[in-house]
């Protein structure tokens, strides 16, 4: 009793330490905030043309790597193409040419994937806790452990199953049953068909060794060992930067950058279900870096911290923080849009659903954000183009000083009401969207919210009613408000604001300051990228998030367990290693894939 007592005392001490180690001003880690029954859905690979259809608006896109996937949207590849979706870091689908997957049901470690034609293989890389189901029009395939799956919908309504490696459960209208390695089962949706047969496993084919090339890449990728398990998307990490030790915060990544690069400079905002105003980068392993984690600038010029090494770890659509600055325009009252990278420890305020934020006016934004302060930290664009052109040297527009010091800071929900064409990911026209008309799809699992799924158009309209609220444009023929005398700041502090007045969504809008700000400077920077044969040209959306202010689930106590070695070493044999080749276009041997995918 008195040893359990002693380490119990020892423990708490240990605690002590290490929160007290921690940067002034780091968020609580209350975990608020952080909603377990929503999650999205990564395409991780693009070979060729691969198209999508947006669950909530119907509208058909190019898909872009690094894009997320929602509930209800669908993927489609062409003739000769081929994609891959990741889930998480250990649970991925590939899909064959001329192939239609639909996402049933996304959850913190819990999905649903619906094959509707074609030919797909289901990789669980390690044995982990995800709740995973295949469903098809005939049956439903359930993962039971490490392994291969490999699932086929023919276009007479046939459904194939065939475990190359591991071990699943197989539930029917017949019945339920196990299935275990190098056998195949083939069942039909016709209730009057007889029950599923098995057979010896279908001979391997050039899909399969597509499938063993990615796997070989994603299992040599070191960078997963320095990141918590629910990050995924760090095998581009690999070719693309180095890991460094900063004495400040452990184990940090820098990527290989152009001298002037910045994070979150080249890209798309596109709008999101839920999550609100979501940005789709440009880069080619824009994935981790934007969606976990903050950025800084240290010795070694740009750097992300990948953050809290254990615990639950929740995707977020953008780690920035939003403000509105320069004259009158649409959504909130400002002519232009920018937002900042977060800094270590400083706390993200989502807005989740479609309500609406709190924007506090006349704030120096250099005193709020560590990164403001850092020459190109800062990033916008008119807010006439945000929703619609893609960021870019071309798009962007350069915030004064003054600008920065008289600026609206936006906490929670963005109020920028999104139009149909933000939800695209690309500006390219969608490929051949060859939807098999199936929608019907065999589950053992209870019916999913997903069906409650509100319309692009019920959110739209949420949005604009929120928005509303806080647009302080004045009437037409009325004048701006004269200008006043620019504030010279003192030395920058981490967190206090200067704040004259704060608008939420019960309180009425108030002025959006008495600066008259500078015209906005157009400056040359990098341009999109086109990769893995999809074209990433600008344009779409901006960012609404939704709700009260919450902090970012990060554990002070674990996050600087990052093996703090000049070395650059990992921090221990049990973080997971995952991965794969760098770049967005992996391709592998060519030839069609077995099982004859197509219309039902």
């Amino acid at each position: 009793m008195k040893r359990g007592l002693w380490a119990s005392t020892a423990i708490l001490a240990l605690g002590a330490a290490l929160l007290a180690q921690q940067p002034s001003g780091a968020p609580a880690d209350d975990g608020s905030g952080d909603d377990a029954k929503h999650a999205v859905a990564r395409i991780s690979v693009i070979n060729g043309v691969v198209s999508v259809r947006r669950g909530d608006s119907g509208e058909a896109s190019a898909a872009a790597l690094n894009a997320p996937l929602s509930e209800t949207d669908r993927l489609f590849t062409a003739e000769g193409s081929r994609s891959e979706i990741q889930f998480d870091a250990l649970n991925m689908i590939r899909l064959a040419p001329n192939t239609e997957v639909r996402l049933g049901e996304l959850a913190y470690h819990r999905y649903q994937v619906q094959i509707a034609s074609g030919t797909t293989t289901f990789r669980v890389m390690r044995d982990n806790d995800a709740d995973i189901e295949i469903s098809t029009p005939a049956l439903a395939v359930r993962p039971l452990k490490k392994g291969i799956y490999r699932v086929t919908v023919n276009q007479e309504g046939s459904t194939q199953v065939t475990v190359r490696q591991g071990e699943a459960e197989i539930s029917s209208p017949k019945g339920t049953e196990k299935l275990g390695s190098s056998k195949t089962m083939v069942a039909h949706d016709a209730s009057g068909e007889p029950g599923p047969k098995i057979t010896g496993a279908i001979a391997s084919d050039q899909w399969d060794k597509w499938n063993v090339d990615r796997d070989h890449d994603l299992e040599q990728s070191p960078s997963g060992r320095y990141v918590n398990p629910d990050v995924n998307g760090t095998e581009e990490l690999d070719a693309n930067g180095r890991w460094v030790n900063d004495p400040a915060y452990g184990q940090v990544w820098v990527p290989n950058a152009a001298p002037g690069w910045a994070p979150y400079q080249v890209g798309r905002w596109v709008w999101v279900d839920y999550y609100g105003w979501t940005w789709v980068s440009g880069d080619p392993w824009g994935w981790a870096p934007y969606h976990y984690g903050r950025w800084y600038m240290g010795a070694y010029g740009w750097a992300w911290w990948p953050g809290a090494m254990y615990g639950p770890y929740y995707w977020q659509p953008a780690l920035v923080g939003f403000f509105g600055w320069g004259g009158f325009g649409i959504g909130f009252g400002f002519g232009n849009i920018g937002w900042v990278p977060l800094a270590p420890y400083e706390r993200y305020y989502h807005g989740y659903g479609y309500g609406a934020g709190v924007v506090a006016h006349n704030v120096n934004i250099t005193n709020v954000y560590r990164n403001a302060r850092v020459s190109n930290g800062v990033t916008s664009m008119a807010a006439g183009e945000f929703g619609h052109n893609g960021v870019s040297g071309a798009t962007s527009v350069r915030a004064s000083a003054a600008d920065l010091a008289h600026a609206g800071s936006v906490r929670g929900s963005l109020p920028v009401t999104p139009s149909r064409e933000s939800t695209h990911f690309s500006s390219a026209p969608a490929g051949a969207v060859h939807s098999s008309g199936n929608s019907n799809f065999y589950s053992s699992r209870p019916s999913s919210a997903a069906s409650s799924r509100p319309s692009f158009e019920q959110q739209r309209q949420a949005v604009a009613r929120s928005a509303s609220r806080f647009n302080t444009a004045p009437s037409a023929g009325s004048s701006p408000a004269p200008a006043a005398t620019p504030r010279v700041s003192g030395p920058p502090t981490s967190t206090s604001q200067s704040s004259n007045s704060v608008s939420s969504r019960s309180a009425a809008p108030a002025s959006t300051g008495s600066t008259q700000m500078a015209q906005p400077q157009r400056f040359n920077g990098s341009t999109g990228r086109n990769y893995s044969g999809v074209a990433q040209s600008s344009a779409t959306a901006g960012r609404p998030s939704v709700g009260t202010p919450q902090a970012v689930r990060i554990n002070p106590s674990v996050v600087q367990n990052r093996g703090v070695t000049s070395s650059g070493s990992s921090r221990g044999s049990s973080a997971p290693s995952r991965g794969g080749s760098s770049g967005g276009s992996r391709g592998g041997s060519g030839g069609s894939h077995g099982g004859g995918g197509g219309r039902r």
